[in-house]
């Protein structure tokens, strides 16, 4: 009789422990495995809401797979119709759209995205009719993936440092730089200069000086190269509206 009365209260107990400790209905499949023996239980691993990840932070920088990878005409300045000497906007290659340097200038900087380059020969507003073209204009658009544009212009900045001065074919040329303030989000302008000749080459006395100008807007680099035709100079005032041209084209291509 005494066992027997042991054997009922140990029954008792652990109908009590499992009524205590069961699931609630519906929860059974979710939480344990097949045929739900381990719904009793918790899962070892709950989302809670102060463990949650924090979002990621929103960066100023450019987002890599948003870099342009075709360059389209429109994205390049338009000459005005007074200044337009024949086509505008002729596609060239890319080494012959930039100024010849002491060498690697323009071949460092991150993971290009796209690149291409055109020309338009240009007058002066004004000159009279029959006039020869003031200058060859040449511009160059890239698009960067991630920093690779601000990298670039780091680049730039630090080969021209130690860049002064080269000789070339016999002609010595001097190179200044100057930062160009209010011009997309940096600029810089490159002067180069040469002794001034005349067609054959023969010296006149003078300089002649060619300015090109450098401009990274976002994850966007143009460079205008204002070229000589028939050993013409470069006109600071002209070539820096050429400047606020380009940049308006590429905010509007970007836009």
């Amino acid at each position: 009789m005494r066992n027997q009365r042991r054997l009922q209260l140990a029954t008792v107990g652990l109908v009590a422990v499992i009524t205590a400790t069961g699931c609630a209905p519906g929860a059974g499949s979710d939480a344990g495995g097949a045929g739900g023996g381990g719904a009793m239980t918790a899962p070892a691993l709950v989302p809670s809401t102060s463990a949650r990840p924090t979002p990621p932070r929103v960066s100023a920088t450019p987002v890599p797979d948003r870099a342009p990878t075709v360059i389209p005409v429109s994205a390049f300045l338009a000459l005005p119709e007074e200044m337009r000497f024949g086509r505008i906007r002729v596609p060239v290659e890319a080494d012959r759209a930039l100024p010849r340097l002491c060498g690697g200038e323009f071949t460092g900087g991150g993971v290009r995205a796209a690149s291409a380059a055109v020309m338009s020969v240009y007058g002066l507003a004004g000159d009279p009719p029959g006039s020869i073209p003031h200058g060859v204009l040449y511009q160059t658009i890239r698009t960067y993936r991630g920093n690779g544009s601000t990298t670039f212009m780091r680049h730039l900045r630090t080969e021209l440092a130690s860049c002064q001065s080269f000789t070339h074919e016999g002609v010595p040329y001097r190179i200044r730089t100057a930062t160009l303030a209010g011009v997309g989000d940096e600029a810089l302008t490159i002067d180069v200069s040469q002794p001034q000749t005349d067609l054959p080459g023969n010296p006149v006395g003078g300089t002649q000086t060619n300015r090109a100008v450098v401009i990274r807007i976002g994850d966007t680099v143009t460079v205008l190269w204002d070229a000589e035709y028939e050993r013409s100079s470069s006109k600071p005032e002209v070539v820096a509206d050429f400047a606020r041209r380009a940049v308006d084209a590429i905010h509007a291509w970007r836009r």
